[in-house]
């Protein structure tokens, strides 16, 4: 069940995030997540954003809901995750550990919204492999 709810969230992130970057979106909510240097974002700068933004991009940690029964511990759990995952991409000290796919869409917010394989799938990568740094246990 822990994986349906990371699974579901993390496709629901990067659907919801490619919206966010259309201009509409873009210059009147996820600006504000953009305005720190991506040379020098840290853990805190996950938590950088319009009001709306973090509850509609966590909606999808909820879609398993649909279909099976609430199992609060499993959630907490997801949540757990999630944030922890989040805190570390958007953290330049932590690329040796995570890797930098995300902070290269700080970079270059037209290429990689969200984990690697959907960015893979979706045709979103960031295409200069030689700027991808991997990290210990993720991309």
């Amino acid at each position: 069940m822990l994986i349906l709810y990371i699974l579901s969230y993390d496709i629901w992130f990067y659907i919801s995030h490619i919206l966010l970057h259309q201009p509409n979106f873009y210059r009147t909510i996820h600006k504000v997540h953009h305005a720190v240097e991506s040379s020098t974002l840290r853990y805190k700068d996950t938590y950088i954003s319009h009001l709306l933004e973090s509850p509609i991009q966590g909606l999808g940690i909820l879609f398993p809901l649909l279909f099976m029964k609430f199992h609060a511990p499993t959630m907490i759990y997801s949540l757990i995750i999630v944030n922890i995952r989040g805190m570390l991409r958007h953290d330049t000290r932590y690329t040796w550990l995570i890797g930098n796919h995300h902070i290269l869409h700080h970079k270059y917010p037209q290429y990689n919204f969200g984990e690697y394989w959907l960015d893979k799938l979706g045709g979103t990568m960031y295409p200069n492999d030689s700027e991808y740094k991997m990290g210990l246990i993720y991309i």
